[in-house]
C-alpha cells in the first residue's frame, strides 16, 4: 500500500467518507513515513476498540491508547494517533484515514463519528499511535437504507459482572457468528445495561469470585466482613469518583472475550443501575437504608460511560419528525445536595439533581431499514423513588414478598382509589400513615421521556418496533393467596423494574392498544434469567388483553436468578421446596415452575408425579402473561426479524465460573420461539419453546 501525501489523502477523504472527533482533536495529517519512524512498541491499546450506533451512512468508532509505561509524561498530555477505515480486512481499499489526538482529560479515550459511508456495508478499522497499531482490526457494519426490506438479526446481552464470572458466552457468540453464512450474521449487539458493576468485592456468598478488580483509586470506605462472609468480600468498595469508574471500565475491557465481541459487532447501549449505583433513581443512591443524594457520583458515572461507550447521541438524527433528545456529556459542577421537592411528574427540582441528570441524555431511536425501529430507553435517570422505603419494609416485615395490592396502592399515590387514597396503610395487624397519599403517581420513565416514547411509537412506520428495555415488564409474581388458610397476599418478585411501577406500565400498554400499534416487542435484561411472555394491558383485569411480547435475556456472567433465590431460601423449609426440587438426589430448578404455574404447582411436585393433579392445581394467572422461564444459567438472546415473523433463540451456556478459553463456552440449551406479525386490533401470539439440548424443568417433563 503506497504512502499517502496530504493532497492524496484529502482527495480520498472528500471522495469517500469523513469523520468528526469527540474527546479528541483533529491534527494536520502526518505522513505514514513519519509515523513509522516513531519508536515501535511504545504505545498500546489495552482496552481494544469498538464501534456503536450504526447509521446508514455513519458509525461511531472508539479506542483508548496509553504508553507501555503509564507513569510517563505522555500520559498527562495529548497522544497523537490516527484511524484507518477500509472495505477489506487487508486495508487495501481505504475509505478514511484521519489523524486525531487522544485527550488526557478523557482518559485518552477517543470517539470518532465516521460519516459518508455506504449503507449496509461491512467496514474494517484500526488505530495507530507512533509506529504501534491496535492489535487486531475492528469490524463494523452500517445500517440498511431507510426503505430496505431485508431481514435484520441482532443479539441481546446484559449484566456482565467481571468478578462473578467469565465472558465465555461472548466468545461463543463471536465464534458462531464467524462460522455462520454471511446472510445469517449479526447486524449489531444490543446491550441492555450493567456493562460494569460499580462495586468491587461484591460477590454473592454462594460464589467464589472468578477474578477480582482490586482497590479503587478513591472508592468508598471498604466494607469489612461481619464474620459470616467469605474472605474475598473484605475490602469491597463502591466507585465514588470519575477515576474509580474509569478504573472499573479499564479492568472490564481488558477481558479478551469482551474485546472480541466489541471488535466484531457494532453495539447499541443503554444503561441500568450498576453503571451508576445499585437500584439507582435520578441522582440518588440506595446502598444503605433509603440511601442519600449522590449527584457527584452520578456526574462521574455519566462522564465515564460517555468516555467508554461508543454511542451516537448529539448527532443522532430526528426520527420521522420526532426530535432527538439525546446529547453528549456536558461537564457541570454539582454537590451532593438535597434533592429538592418533586414536581407533578416526580422529577426532583433541586439544582444539583437537575444538573447531574442533564449532563447526559441517552434515550434515542435507531432504524434498520423498513424492518426495524429500535427504541432505546433510560429507566434510571427520571424514575420516582421506590415505594418500598425502610418504613414500609418494616410494616410488611414477615411478608414472603412485597404484596401486589400494597405496591399498586402506593405507586398510584394521590390517584389511588379513584382519587381518594387511604390515610393509612396496613399489613396484618400493623398500620402506618400512607406516605404516598399526596404524591403524584409513580413513574419509571419520567414525563418528558414518556411523551417522547409515545411519539416514537406512533411515528414508527417499520415492520417491527423493538423496545430496548433495561428492566423486564413481564409480570413475575408469587400467588400466595392460592395457599389455603395461609392468609397471605400475592407478592411481586422484585419491585426495582416494572413490577414497581404498575400504573405507568398499564398506561403505556393502554396507549399501545388504543393507538392500534402492532408488532411491539420488548427485549429486556436485569433479572439474570431467560423468560418469554405476553404483556397484558391490565394484568389484574377479569379477562386479559395482550398487546405486546417480551423476551428477557439472562446475564452474561452475573449470578443467575435461581442461584440467588435458592441460596436465600435454604432455611425456609416449605418455601424452599417451591424453589428447588430434590428427587433422589437429582435437583431441579422448580423456581421456573412456581413462577409460571403457581405456588401450588411448585409445592405439589415435591409429593406427587401425577400429571392430573399438576394440571388441576396449575394457575395460568400466577404471573399473568409469563409463559416461559429459564432462571438457571447465563448467555444471550438472538433475534431475527423478517416480514412474516420474529424468530428468537435464547442461548444458555450454563456455568461461567471458569474461563472457557478461545473456544468459548459450551451451549447447554437453545430455546427457540416464533412471534408472527400482528396488526392493529389483533392479539400477539407466542409459539414455542422448542429446544436444542435438555429443556429446563418443568419443560423437561414433556
Amino acid at each position: 500500500m503506497s504512502q499517502l501525501d496530504r493532497r492524496e489523502f484529502l482527495k480520498l477523504f472528500t471522495a469517500g467518507a469523513g469523520c468528526f472527533a469527540f474527546a479528541a482533536s483533529a491534527l494536520p495529517l502526518t505522513s505514514r513515513r513519519a509515523w513509522a519512524q516513531a519508536n515501535g512498541g511504545y504505545y498500546h491499546f489495552p482496552q481494544g476498540l469498538a464501534s456503536g450506533d450504526p447509521q446508514p451512512d455513519a458509525v461511531m468508532l472508539w479506542t483508548r491508547v496509553e504508553t507501555t509505561d503509564p507513569t510517563t509524561p505522555e500520559m498527562r498530555t495529548w497522544i497523537d494517533l490516527y484511524v484507518q477505515v477500509a472495505e477489506d480486512e487487508a486495508f487495501e481499499k481505504l475509505v478514511v484515514e484521519q489523524a486525531v489526538r487522544a485527550d488526557p482529560t478523557a482518559d485518552h479515550t477517543v470517539r470518532l463519528f465516521i460519516h459518508g459511508l455506504r449503507p449496509d456495508t461491512v467496514y474494517y478499522y484500526r488505530f495507530y499511535a507512533g509506529g504501534d497499531r491496535s492489535p487486531y482490526p475492528g469490524r463494523t457494519r452500517t445500517a440498511p437504507r431507510a426503505n430496505a426490506t431485508r431481514n435484520v438479526r441482532f443479539a441481546a446481552i446484559s449484566c456482565q459482572s467481571y468478578e462473578q464470572g467469565y465472558y465465555g458466552a461472548l466468545r461463543r457468540l463471536v465464534n458462531d457468528d464467524i462460522a455462520a453464512a454471511p446472510e445469517d450474521r449479526i447486524d449489531f449487539v444490543l446491550h441492555l445495561g450493567d456493562f460494569i458493576y460499580e462495586r468491587t468485592g461484591d460477590v454473592p456468598e454462594s460464589l467464589r469470585p472468578a477474578r477480582l478488580i482490586g482497590p479503587l483509586p478513591d472508592g468508598s470506605e471498604p466494607w469489612e466482613p461481619d464474620g459470616t462472609q467469605p474472605w474475598w468480600r473484605k475490602g469491597g468498595q463502591a466507585a465514588v469518583t470519575t477515576a474509580d469508574y474509569r478504573t472499573i471500565y479499564r479492568k472490564y475491557l481488558t477481558d479478551p472475550d469482551l474485546q472480541a465481541a466489541r471488535a466484531r459487532f457494532p453495539f447499541v447501549h443503554t444503561w441500568d443501575d450498576h453503571e451508576f449505583t445499585n437500584d439507582a433513581w435520578q441522582s440518588h443512591d440506595t446502598y444503605f437504608g433509603d440511601g442519600e443524594p449522590a449527584q457527584r457520583r452520578k456526574l462521574a458515572a455519566n462522564r465515564a460511560w460517555f468516555e467508554y461507550i461508543p454511542a451516537v447521541l448529539t448527532r443522532m438524527p430526528s426520527f420521522n419528525g420526532v426530535a432527538n433528545k439525546a446529547h453528549d456529556y456536558k461537564p457541570v459542577r454539582v454537590d451532593d445536595a438535597p434533592m429538592g421537592q418533586p414536581d407533578e411528574n416526580f422529577l426532583y427540582r433541586g439544582d444539583d439533581n437537575l444538573k447531574a441528570l442533564s449532563s447526559l441524555t441517552i434515550y434515542r431511536t435507531l432504524k434498520w431499514g423498513a424492518m426495524l425501529d429500535l427504541v432505546v430507553t433510560d429507566l434510571r435517570s427520571y424514575r420516582s423513588p421506590p415505594v418500598l422505603t425502610e418504613e414500609v419494609k418494616e410494616l410488611i416485615k414477615g411478608a414472603p414478598a412485597p404484596p401486589v395490592s400494597l405496591i399498586k396502592l402506593l405507586d398510584a399515590g394521590a390517584t389511588a382509589n379513584g382519587g381518594e387514597p387511604p390515610e393509612t396503610i396496613r399489613y396484618g395487624d400493623k398500620e402506618m400513615p400512607n406516605p404516598r397519599r399526596a404524591a403524584p403517581p409513580g413513574t419509571h420513565m419520567g414525563a418528558e421521556q414518556k411523551a417522547w416514547f409515545k411519539s416514537v411509537l406512533t411515528a414508527s412506520a417499520a415492520k417491527w418496533r423493538v423496545w430496548a428495555n433495561g428492566g423486564p415488564a413481564l409480570q413475575m409474581r408469587l400467588d400466595f393467596s392460592r395457599i389455603p388458610f395461609a392468609g397471605l397476599q400475592d407478592g411481586y418478585v422484585g419491585t426495582d423494574a416494572w413490577n414497581g411501577f404498575p400504573g405507568e406500565l398499564r398506561e403505556l400498554m393502554s396507549f399501545v392498544r388504543d393507538e392500534g400499534i402492532g408488532n411491539l416487542v420488548s427485549v429486556a435484561g436485569d433479572y439474570h434469567a431467560f423468560a418469554a411472555g405476553r404483556l397484558p394491558v391490565d394484568p389484574d383485569a377479569d379477562e386479559l388483553s395482550h398487546v405486546a411480547i417480551e423476551f428477557m435475556t439472562a446475564a452474561v456472567s452475573s449470578g443467575a436468578m435461581y442461584e440467588m433465590v435458592e441460596l436465600r431460601t435454604r432455611d425456609s423449609g416449605f418455601f424452599h421446596r417451591a424453589v428447588m426440587l430434590d428427587r433422589d438426589g437429582e435437583k431441579f430448578e422448580n423456581w421456573n415452575n412456581t413462577l409460571v404455574n403457581g405456588l401450588r404447582a411448585g409445592i405439589l411436585v415435591n409429593y406427587s408425579d401425577s400429571a392430573y393433579l399438576r394440571d388441576m392445581v396449575q394457575n395460568e394467572r400466577a404471573s399473568p402473561g409469563l409463559d416461559y422461564m429459564d432462571s438457571d444459567g447465563h448467555g444471550y438472546t438472538l433475534v431475527t426479524l423478517s416480514d412474516e415473523a420474529m424468530k428468537v433463540e435464547q442461548v444458555n451456556v450454563g456455568d461461567v465460573t471458569r474461563d472457557a478459553g478461545p473456544e468459548g463456552a459450551d451451549v447447554l440449551r437453545r430455546a427457540r420461539f416464533t412471534v408472527k406479525s400482528w396488526g392493529p386490533g389483533e392479539a400477539p401470539g407466542l409459539e414455542g419453546p422448542e429446544f436444542d439440548g435438555p429443556p429446563p424443568y418443568p419443560w423437561s417433563l414433556a
